[in-house]
């Protein structure tokens, strides 16, 4: 009873120390904390060592024609491209062939914007501006003229796999209907393909591991948060006197979220060493975007918890959850303007963008006030939704 009529801030300090206890007794949710995302980085590595996939780089650096024909990819639509012309040759008896190669290109992607110099069309690429660009280059018009292969370059992201796929069936729908303009039957003309912000390590290993460690922080914590109301005995009889539920709430996420710190600590330092990655970024960015990610998976959590009245209404509310976030995570799928507002697609693109391209917390600060938003709603509602149940079932 004396512990309630304290102030606000120790009896919050009182409850995140209850809220720790409880956690670091429950062995089963220290194992689904910490050692099976563990386990799975660990499987991960065991997986990509022996068969050799581990240096995999979808595109191919440079290869040409290697990600799929335009029947198998998603050709305009949103697709937005950069384009520079640098043919400066005019030998063809009919129109500018690179004019009209560009009028082809710019009919199929979704948007087509003009650059005069590569670092302005590289800048774009970096800050996602544009999906890729392509760059044609001097003599275009003079080796088709004299029926001589031509290579075109596209610059593609490398953190962003359907875009690859996206860009090179929009070049190549592009190039097929050129060729049949001028009636070519050979294959006059071959992209080119140039994967920029390549991750040291290979892409799977980065972008796949990426996954795993978004996945086990955000997922993980909420899937033990999801029990910290329902499931918490000593909580009933607290409720019985003054404490101030948003404080509960408050205190719960405090907890979980010192919790998610250990956990982004042991994650990451296991991503980077067991795939010996080279960061573009400090390690405690890495950390404090894992820790904001393990916040969102706290009151996603606590919000289920509050919302249920018993421990299997939250398991399967979790279950819920977990599945439409996988579905929803645009790992798998484009999912438009949610990657925008679901955490998990937030924390893996912050995690991409800051460990790959190299870009600081203050350039991508609108996706961690979205994230602390997120958290803060989640909150506010887990404390509404809370305040009206008068007691635990």
């Amino acid at each position: 009873m004396a512990e309630v009529l304290t102030k606000p801030s120790r009896r919050i300090r009182n409850m995140v120390a209850k809220e720790l206890r409880l956690i670091i007794k429950d062995k089963v949710a220290l194992f689904l904390i910490f050692f099976l995302p563990a386990a799975l980085i660990g499987m991960l590595w065991y997986v990509t060592d022996v068969s050799e996939m581990g240096d995999l780089d979808l595109g191919g650096g440079g290869g040409f024609g290697g990600g799929g024909s335009a029947n198998e990819t998603q050709t305009g639509g949103g697709i937005v491209l950069g384009i520079i012309d640098r043919d400066t040759t005019r030998t063809y008896e009919g129109e500018d062939l690179s004019e009209n190669f560009t009028a082809f290109l710019e009919q199929i992607a979704g948007e087509l914007i003009e650059y005069e110099s590569e670092e302005d069309a590289f800048n774009d690429l970096y800050n996602m501006q544009i999906d890729g660009f392509v760059i044609i280059p001097d003599g275009f018009e003079a080796n088709l003229t004299i029926n001589k292969p031509t290579y075109i370059e596209m610059h593609v992201d490398a953190t962003d796999l359907l875009g690859q796929s996206s860009v090179m069936g929009t070049v190549q729908a592009s190039i097929i209907i050129f060729r049949a303009s001028k009636l070519w039957i050979r294959s006059e003309v071959f992209p080119s393909m140039i994967i920029e912000f390549t991750p040291e390590g290979g892409y799977l290993i980065t972008t796949f591991g990426g996954f795993i460690v978004v996945f086990s922080s955000y997922l993980g914590i909420a899937m033990t948060s999801a029990q910290s109301i329902v499931g918490d005995i000593p909580l009933r009889r607290m409720l019985l006197t003054p404490t101030n539920r948003l404080e509960v709430i408050v205190a719960k996420v405090l907890g979980y979220v010192i919790i998610g710190f250990f956990q982004s600590l042991l994650l990451i330092s296991l991503w980077v060493l067991a795939f010996d990655l080279n960061l573009n970024t400090g390690f405690e960015s890495l950390i404090i975007i894992m820790s904001l990610t393990s916040l969102t998976g706290s009151t996603t959590g606590i919000l289920i918890s509050a919302i249920a009245g018993t421990r299997l209404q939250a398991n399967q509310m979790f279950l819920f959850v977990m599945f439409a976030t996988i579905i929803l995570s645009g790992f798998f799928i484009d999912v438009g303007v949610l990657n925008d507002i679901l955490p998990m697609n937030l924390g893996l693109d912050l995690l991409v963008a800051t460990a790959f391209k190299g870009l600081s917390l203050l350039d991508v600060w609108s996706s961690i006030l979205t994230l602390l938003a997120f958290s803060v709603i989640a909150v506010l509602s887990a404390s509404f939704i809370f305040s009206k149940k008068p007691t635990l079932d």
